[in-house]
C-alpha cells in the first residue's frame, strides 16, 4: 500500500514538472498505454494525482503572473485577461 502512495506522490510531482505521460511512465515503470487511458478516463487515483500535479504548478505560475500584472507588466496583463475570459466562459 505504501508503494501505491509513493507512486501517486511521484506522479503528482512529475506532472507538476510538466513531464509527458511517456516520460512519467518510463520513470515509474508504468505501461504508458494503460497510464494514458487512466488519465483520459480521469477517475482513478493516478489520473487525479496527475491532474493535481499539473494544476498545482499552473496555480503557482498564475499567481506569479497576476502579481506581475498588478505591477504593470503588459505581457502579464494580457495573460490575466485571457485567464479572466476563460473563467467567465466556464461559469
Amino acid at each position: 500500500m505504501e508503494n501505491d502512495k509513493t507512486i501517486l506522490e511521484l506522479i503528482e510531482e512529475y506532472a507538476g514538472l510538466f513531464l509527458t505521460i511517456d516520460e512519467i511512465s518510463l520513470l515509474l515503470d508504468l505501461d504508458p498505454i494503460q497510464f494514458r487511458r487512466e488519465i483520459s478516463a480521469g477517475k482513478s487515483d493516478q489520473a487525479k494525482a496527475y491532474q493535481k500535479g499539473k494544476l498545482n504548478s499552473m496555480l503557482e505560475m498564475r499567481g506569479q503572473t497576476v502579481m506581475f500584472a498588478k505591477k504593470g507588466s503588459p505581457q502579464a496583463e494580457a495573460f490575466v485577461q485571457e485567464y479572466i475570459a476563460s473563467q467567465k466562459q466556464n461559469e
